[in-house]
């Protein structure tokens, strides 16, 4: 009972206001941006256009179109450049849907 009782009073003894006022915690506040940060400034990509559709684009003469795919073909196997047939490729079939044939 002596035991209780004891335990008893030193609960209490730490529990009261004495023990119980620690100093106060320190307010830590939170770390400000720096003001000159500058924008992240992405790469611009530039998409080619898209082949337009025969319906919106009236007659034409793809055989001119074609002649003009094939001087600039021309003038990019003169440079050299691997990407030639791909451009070249993509200027023909601008050509074939872009001008309607006549009689169609």
């Amino acid at each position: 009972m002596r035991r209780a009782l004891v335990l008893l009073v030193m609960t209490l003894a730490l529990a009261s206001p004495v023990h119980a006022a620690a100093p106060p915690a320190k307010q830590v506040q939170p770390k400000k941006a720096p003001a000159a940060a500058a924008p992240v400034i992405a790469p611009s990509v530039v998409l080619q256009s898209p082949i337009p559709l025969a319906s919106t684009t009236p007659g034409g003469d793809a055989g001119q179109c074609r002649a003009s795919c094939a001087r600039t073909y021309y003038f990019c196997k003169a440079q050299d450049d691997d990407q030639c047939p791909a451009q070249w490729a993509q200027c023909s079939a601008r050509c074939t849907s872009s001008y309607k044939r006549l009689g169609s």
